[in-house]
């Protein structure tokens, strides 16, 4: 099979997923695991300002008998050209990370990427210029040449920073996304953004179920025992949030902050919602900010057997008015031990993931 790299994206950030580090058969089901894989990228806040501190943790899912490969960090410092097709500058993806790579003018050599370090989690610091490079503002021109476009935002208004992770050598794509304020606004619409916007917070499963007919069982961190062959119904289920910002309900959204409601939006420590939040964004059609709710999914993954679906979920409507995405786990034939692995995410790019552990008997 041929090599290539992975993009495990928070929310599409970077464009479509391309699961796996080589280009499967038609006839693979990227449900089933069968040797350890990145699954996917978090980053901790789930959207950060420029400056600001992140942390980027990897699900990487390791089949009962097998080792996980080293997993090394590093964040891409270089926009891609408007003529290149891919999600991500290449040069991120190939020669020596922190070394300078000389401007095509002659001009100041500029470093393509930053070493973050290796292992399961990493931690990095957003440019003062990132959204610059990756986000809304026009980018400073380089000698002889004009200065060059923003970058487009994504379809929820957001803007990400482009972060690799190497499993074994393979690189996946992941992404931070970046809190930008919106350009060509008028005064008071920009101050209106400000204040009514809340960066995302990552969703998280508050449940996962097992059913049986009309009967259901949520599932603790004991294995789930199930017999070899058997298919299983299950159901995943995240938080119900708000649509009309109330203080005291424990969330701080829109219109809300420290001054105006002090119990939701304390000081340093902000409460979002870990489902499908309410956000504002402006839609640059109309010129208006307009209010939206995300779209959320579920990756389901399995070390025995096979998903009916690699990926369930809810689009924005459906997520104003469900909380929960089910599928059906078709266990594979051999008796002993697995292991379940569900990754949500919400279409702003945060996401979180659990791991279920599993005993197959005969």
């Amino acid at each position: 099979m041929k090599n290539r790299s992975t993009l495990t994206l928070a929310g599409a950030a970077l464009g479509g997923a391309l699961l796996g580090g080589c280009v499967p058969d038609f006839a693979t089901d990227l449900s089933e695991l069968r040797e350890p894989r990145l699954l996917a990228i978090a980053s901790d806040p789930a959207e950060a300002g420029a400056g600001k501190p992140v942390r980027l943790t990897a699900l990487v899912a390791v089949p009962p008998g097998s080792s996980p490969p080293p997993l090394d960090w590093s964040l891409c410092l270089a926009r891609k050209s408007l003529t290149e097709l891919g999600p991500i500058n290449p040069l991120c993806l190939g020669g020596s990370a922190d070394e300078p790579e000389a401007d095509a003018a002659g001009g100041e050599a500029t470093h393509v990427s930053q070493i973050l370090g290796r292992g399961a989690s990493a931690e990095g610091k957003l440019g003062a210029d990132v959204c610059k490079l990756f986000g809304p503002l026009r980018p400073s021109p380089k000698p002889g040449e004009p200065a060059g476009r923003p970058v487009d935002p994504d379809i929820t208004g957001g803007f990400y920073q482009p972060v690799i992770a190497s499993l074994g050598g393979v690189p996946s794509l992941g992404a931070i996304r970046i809190d930008c304020d919106p350009t060509n606004l008028n005064r008071d619409d920009a101050l209106a953004y400000r204040r009514r916007y809340r960066r995302n917070e990552s969703p998280r499963l508050a449940a996962l179920a097992i059913r049986t007919g009309s009967s259901r069982r949520e599932l603790d961190a004991s294995p789930l025992e199930v017999k070899a062959g058997s298919n299983v119904e299950l159901e995943a289920s995240w938080d119900d949030c708000p649509d009309v910002s109330a203080c005291g309900d424990g969330y701080c959204t829109a219109d809300e902050d420290a001054s105006s409601c002090p119990d939701d939006c304390t000081t340093g420590e902000v409460h979002g919602c870990a489902g499908a939040e309410s956000y504002v964004w402006y839609n640059r059609e109309s010129q208006r900010i307009e209010p939206r709710r995300e779209a959320i999914t579920v990756a389901w993954y399995a070390s025995s057997g096979r998903f009916d679906s690699e990926q369930t979920g809810l689009a924005e409507p459906e997520a104003a008015l469900h909380t929960s995405t089910g599928n059906v786990w078709r266990v594979g034939a051999v008796p002993g031990s697995a292991t379940l692995w569900l990754v949500i995410r919400d279409s702003r790019g945060g996401q979180s993931w659990r791991q279920q552990p599993v005993l197959v008997a005969p």
